[in-house]
């Protein structure tokens, strides 16, 4: 194997089948002689290429990916051309119709600041947990496309998923900013 031992891996997170991760940080440990360059470049010899290593670098033994990242940034892509695009299929929804990103953008402002989110996930945890600091909330249009990317210290269970269809379901018209307010304060 790589560092003769085995080793568990620790993900800062993870992301459904058909999602994109970028940046995605993780950490294990290890008694390799092995320098993180070497590691790295091993280890990015061994994916598949739809994977790689960008860094590795060594870390205080108490760094924990999941529980010691500093935010996280789940980013959505709707494409709104009138025609599908082949080139975007893989990394973005098609939308048919011309989505108002003014109204996307209103509608996500309520998410931003330090609140509760337990009316935008599906998780089954205490009250306590629930509370999130949404850092930053942006929409922003390039031709066909609208990206909304909201950065957290953290997410709920499908938090990210249900914010981005309030902020499609406000760019489409069938749900106003007011409303998505609404169920956040709920």
């Amino acid at each position: 194997g790589l560092t003769g031992h085995a080793v568990n891996v620790v993900g800062a997170g993870r992301t459904d089948a058909g999602v994109h991760a970028e940046g995605q940080a993780a950490n294990f440990w290890t008694s390799s002689a092995l320098s993180p360059d070497q590691l790295s470049d091993r280890l990015d010899s061994l994916l598949p290429p739809d994977l790689a290593c960008v860094r590795a670098r060594e870390a205080v033994p108490a760094f924990h990916a999941r529980y010691r990242a500093v935010s996280k940034t789940y980013a959505y892509r709707f494409h709104d051309g009138p025609r599908r695009d082949p080139f975007e299929a893989r990394r973005s929804l098609h939308v048919p119709r011309r989505l108002d990103e003014r109204a996307m953008a209103e509608a996500c402002a309520g998410f931003a600041g330090e609140r509760d989110f337990s009316a935008l996930t599906n998780a089954k945890e205490d009250a306590r947990a629930f509370v999130r600091r949404m850092i930053d909330v942006r929409v922003e249009r390039r031709g066909d496309l609208v990206d909304v990317a909201f950065t957290a210290d953290g997410f709920l269970y499908n938090q990210a998923r249900i914010m981005a269809a309030c902020a499609l379901e406000a760019g489409l018209g069938r749900m106003s900013p007011e409303t998505v307010s609404r169920i956040v304060e709920a």
